[in-house]
């Protein structure tokens, strides 16, 4: 008799567990989400001031900075080459408005260097999200209780009336 109980008890903390570690991998998964997010909406704050102005002023070249290298850990190569290449035509940017109406003798090239800039720049909204989407995907599912799962075979079981289902191979 006790032996039925040993195992009845193992069984229960073999549940329990799993359970645990199933709260503890859903837990990791909405925080890392969580975090990914904010460093996805910095990146668009930070971008969203310089590309409304066609300008980058060092304060916000330096915000973007930060904000790239807050993303740097949370995303893969993909995306953070991107905000790298986004962060140097920001530093583009502010470069060809610097000269643009100064004695420098590349003050010819500045007004198209400032539309390749913006132009990349405005590309940033479409192309960013789409980058970060499949970071951002959260596949967990939620786990049916067990009356649901029972539910489900039961109406399975149904469909098929009295005979199974004939499968054509």
């Amino acid at each position: 008799m006790t032996s039925w109980l040993t195992l009845l008890l193992a069984g229960v903390a073999v549940i329990i567990a799993s359970m645990q570690w199933f709260v503890a991998r859903q837990k990791f998964v909405l925080d890392l989400f969580d975090r990914r997010f904010k460093a996805y909406t910095d990146v668009l704050a930070a971008v969203r001031p310089i590309v409304a102005a066609a300008n980058a002023d060092h304060n916000q070249i330096v915000d973007l900075n930060i904000a790239t290298q807050n993303a740097k850990f949370l995303f893969g190569s993909d995306v953070n080459e991107y905000l790298q290449e986004i962060y140097k035509t920001a530093v583009k940017l502010g470069f060809w408005n610097s000269i643009y109406n100064s004695h420098n003798p590349q003050a010819h090239l500045a007004p198209d260097g400032m539309y390749d800039c913006s132009t990349r720049l405005a590309e940033f909204f479409d192309r960013y999200p789409a980058l970060c989407q499949a970071y951002m995907m959260m596949p967990e599912k939620r786990v049916r209780t067990p009356l649901e799962w029972y539910r489900d075979r039961n109406e399975l079981r149904k469909s098929y009336g009295s005979e199974p289902p004939v499968i054509d191979v």
